[in-house]
């Protein structure tokens, strides 16, 4: 009798204590970014789940590009995902409206692929309206260096044979749009 109350004792113990450790309101997204162009890195890329400008979960990519996210959402929220990592930008990668799953597989193009309205104008991909959006550029410096710059034996700089040998720069940032309505890059 001592025994069979024990092991039942133990039994509610480790029921109670699990009960804590995984709640049943969490979700699950796996997901994975795929790149576009193949000389994109997606690897330690920061995946972030926000609502209401709340952070709600965020993790960072493997050298494949893959990541998973658990949060509890809360019930009606719009959840955006965004990626960080790749120069200054915060890229908006998604939204969803009324998850009724507890776990999802997504797979986000990276960068986003926009849609056009019937006059040819790029939609934001959360207001659904193109009249707030623009067209990021991003201005190619393309960087100097100097080659054949020697230095005397008074310390001065000899400067009589140098060429400028101009470097190839490529801009990293992805997004190509703003929406100033909903503050995103996509």
């Amino acid at each position: 009798m001592k025994i069979l109350l024990k092991v039942i004792s133990l039994i509610l113990v480790t029921i109670i204590l699990l009960s804590f450790t995984c709640d049943q309101n969490s979700m699950k997204i796996y997901g994975q970014l795929k790149p576009r162009k193949p000389e994109i890195n997606v690897s330690g890329l920061k995946i972030l789940v926000k609502t209401n400008n709340l952070i709600l979960a965020e993790t960072l990519t493997d050298n494949f590009g893959k990541f998973k996210l658990i949060f509890i959402p809360k019930a009606n929220d719009k959840i955006n995902f965004y990626c960080t990592g790749i120069g200054k930008d915060t890229i908006f990668l998604k939204r969803i409206i009324n998850i009724k799953t507890d776990s999802l597989n997504l797979a986000f193009s990276l960068p986003v692929k926009y849609k056009l309205n019937l006059e040819g104008k790029v939609i934001c991909p959360i207001c659904k309206k193109s009249d707030k959006v623009l067209k990021l550029i991003y201005i190619n410096t393309n960087p100097y260096i100097a080659v054949g710059v020697k230095e005397t034996d008074q310390g001065l700089i000899d400067v009589s044979n140098v060429k400028l040998k101009q470097e190839k720069y490529t801009p990293i940032e992805l997004s190509r749009y703003s929406c100033k309505r909903d503050s995103i890059k996509f």
